[in-house]
């Protein structure tokens, strides 16, 4: 890890690409998973928990791959915070959830870290062949 500290601003793009790719995957797949509850209801809670940490892992990613300098405290940090804004964006629109938070905080975390660690080695490899 990186000794420069964390990075509030790298923090809060990360918060802002996962949030706001939910809001797009929400209104993008809400009638098909309405759709697909009644027949197929785990595959519907399986797509909507893929999408999901498919974003927290392309937010990590994202973060990891632009900030300057090595870390991965930004994407994890992010995921967390970007979790709670999406349980609060659930419950104004009326989805009590939870055990999403409860649930998803150890994924949502473990997913934005994952895409970050990636991010830092595209990162590194992208200067390492740039140097050459």
């Amino acid at each position: 890890m990186s000794k420069r500290g964390l990075h509030w601003r790298w923090v809060l793009f990360g918060v802002a690409v996962m949030v706001g790719l939910h809001v797009v995957a929400y209104y993008a797949l809400t009638r098909q998973l309405v759709g697909m509850v009644d027949d197929e209801p785990v595959v519907a809670f399986g797509t909507a928990v893929g999408v999901s940490l498919g974003i927290f892992f392309v937010g990590g990613l994202l973060v990891g791959r632009l900030s300057p300098g090595r870390t991965i405290q930004e994407p994890a940090v992010a995921g967390v915070f970007g979790l709670v804004m999406v349980v609060a964006l659930q419950l104004l629109v009326g989805m009590i959830n939870i055990f999403g938070l409860l649930l998803g905080a150890p994924f949502s975390f473990a997913m934005s870290y994952l895409g970050g660690w990636v991010g830092e080695k595209w990162q590194t490899s992208s200067e390492h062949q740039a140097g050459r």
